[in-house]
Parts: structure tokens; C-alpha cells; sequence
């Protein structure tokens, strides 16, 4: 099979590498349309890997974030398609293949992705509508743990709103497994590197829209995700690098005035919870 009938696996690793040892290893179930995988790992503490002539690894000096090591990797790729996985998923099975061929097909689709499933089988929730102002005050702060079943987090969440069953277009969809053309329009299609790390894969779903590509959901192919593994705290995220990616992505993504009234509730909610979390610490020391 030819290079240009093939993808890339590019992976970007942050102190997982047993569980990207457990993914290299589930990718002979789709060694046919595989041409080689490329691994960024971001100054791990536990990263090894022995040489291997489909593998190519790029080591960078200090944790550069996600957009960016995935462009590096989108930049060293010489094949017409990308798969982009997170280092703690593995393929179940070789449904990939066919959402593959689906890409390959269909010209105008720029990126396509599938299920995303617990180690237990459970879905997450993976395909997006686009946000909106509303969105952002009812799904993208602690509003949602008050309102959890609020009509703006079911419409934002598509798998929420129907039982999907046959590939459906939606604005984006998360990046731990994504399918995406390398080149759109004549130029790389990159992430935005203004995240370090979350929201950058709903900014580069809206970018291919807007570069008159289709993001498609489909339902049929799946991967296992065991989640939060190179998170360092309890909560299983970052706080601090979610605070300031949802404040770019909504001022890019709203008016003038809608983003300058979410920025402000963000810095209101940051600024009260950090209140509340140093009078717990302060109730415990004493």
C-alpha cells in the first residue's frame, strides 16, 4: 500500500509511557494502514524506548505542552493523514480502519473521529456542537456541578441529545483520538499553540470548519481511554493551564462584549475557589 493510502500515528507522551508501551503494542491490529508512529515525548520522567525502524522519537528538553508537540509531530509526518491518539488509549479492536477509509473517501471531511470508551466500556462524551456564550457559563464553569442536567450542556454534548448511529457532522471533537488530514488548503494543518494543554482540539475543529473542511463523528469505530494518567493532582487535570485555555478560547471564539463578560466571571470563580481551597488548607493545619 502506498504512503499516500496510509497515515501516521503521532502520539504525544508527558510520563505514560507504560501505558503508550500498552498502545504501540495494539496498533499491529491496524498495521496495514499504519506507515509509522512518531512519538513526542515532553521530558518525561519514565520515557524509554529501544530503537525500532517504524518509530521515530522526537525528545524535547522541557514539557513544550500538547499543541505544540503535536505539531512537531504533524511537521516530521511525511503521510497524507494523521492519526492522533493520547499515550493512555489502545485500540479494542480495527474499527480505525474503516473511519479511516471514510477520510480517504470523502475529500471535503478534515477530520473525523469515533467513541471514546472507559477500560469498562462506558462512553465519554467526545462530539461538540459550537460554544457558545451561554455554553461557556453553563458548561465551562462550576455552574455545571450545580445544574449538571442544564439544556446548554446536553446541546453543547451531542452524544447527549440523540443516539448516534451512522457518521454525523459536528464541530469538533476531543483530541485523544483523532483522524485528520496533514495538509488542508495548501498548508500544515496545525494546532494553535497558545494552549499549552486542553481546548485546543474544539479551536482546531473550528479552524477546519472554517477552512470549509467537514468534522465528522462516527460512531462506529472506537478506542479505550484510561484517562487523567500524566495529570499530576486528584481532579485528574491542570487547573491552571484550563483556566487560561478557556479565557483564549472564548475570547477568540465570542464577541467583544460576550468575551469580556465571561472573562470576568472566569476571574471571579478563580478568584473564589482559591479563596475556598486556602481556608480548607488553613482549617487543616490547625
Amino acid at each position: 500500500m502506498s504512503i499516500e493510502k496510509k497515515l501516521d500515528l503521532v502520539v504525544v507522551n508527558y510520563n505514560s509511557t507504560k501505558y503508550l508501551r500498552k498502545l504501540i503494542q495494539s496498533t499491529k491490529k491496524i498495521s496495514k494502514i499504519l506507515n509509522e508512529i512518531i512519538i513526542i515525548d515532553n521530558n518525561s520522567n519514565d520515557f524509554y524506548f529501544t530503537k525500532d525502524k517504524n518509530i521515530k522519537i522526537i525528545k524535547n528538553q522541557k514539557n513544550l505542552g500538547f499543541a505544540k508537540a503535536v505539531n512537531q509531530g504533524i511537521i516530521k509526518s511525511k503521510s497524507k493523514f494523521i492519526l492522533l491518539l493520547n499515550p493512555d488509549t489502545y485500540l479494542n479492536n480495527n474499527s480505525i480502519k474503516k473511519t479511516f477509509n471514510l477520510i480517504k473517501r470523502k475529500s471535503k471531511i478534515g477530520v473525523i473521529g469515533g467513541r471514546i470508551l472507559y477500560p469498562d466500556n462506558k462512553p465519554y462524551l467526545t462530539a461538540n456542537t459550537k460554544p457558545t456564550f451561554l455554553t461557556a457559563l453553563f458548561e465551562f464553569t462550576n455552574l455545571k456541578k450545580i445544574l449538571p442536567n442544564n439544556k446548554y450542556s446536553k446541546k453543547f454534548w451531542v452524544e447527549k441529545n440523540k443516539k448516534i448511529t451512522k457518521p454525523i457532522q459536528v464541530t469538533s471533537l476531543c483530541g485523544a483520538y483523532l483522524i485528520f488530514r496533514r495538509i488542508i488548503n495548501n498548508k500544515l494543518n496545525l494546532f494553535n499553540e497558545d494552549y499549552f494543554m486542553y481546548m485546543e482540539d474544539m479551536d482546531f475543529g473550528i479552524k477546519n470548519n472554517n477552512e470549509g473542511y467537514k468534522t465528522i463523528f462516527d460512531p462506529n469505530s472506537s478506542v479505550i481511554h484510561i484517562g487523567g494518567v500524566s495529570s499530576p493532582n486528584k481532579y485528574k487535570t491542570s487547573l491552571g493551564y484550563w483556566y487560561k485555555s478557556r479565557k483564549i478560547f472564548f475570547k477568540k471564539h465570542l464577541s467583544l462584549i460576550q468575551a469580556i463578560i465571561i472573562n470576568i466571571v472566569f476571574t471571579i470563580e478563580e478568584l473564589v475557589l482559591k479563596i475556598r481551597n486556602n481556608l480548607i488548607k488553613h482549617e487543616k493545619i490547625n
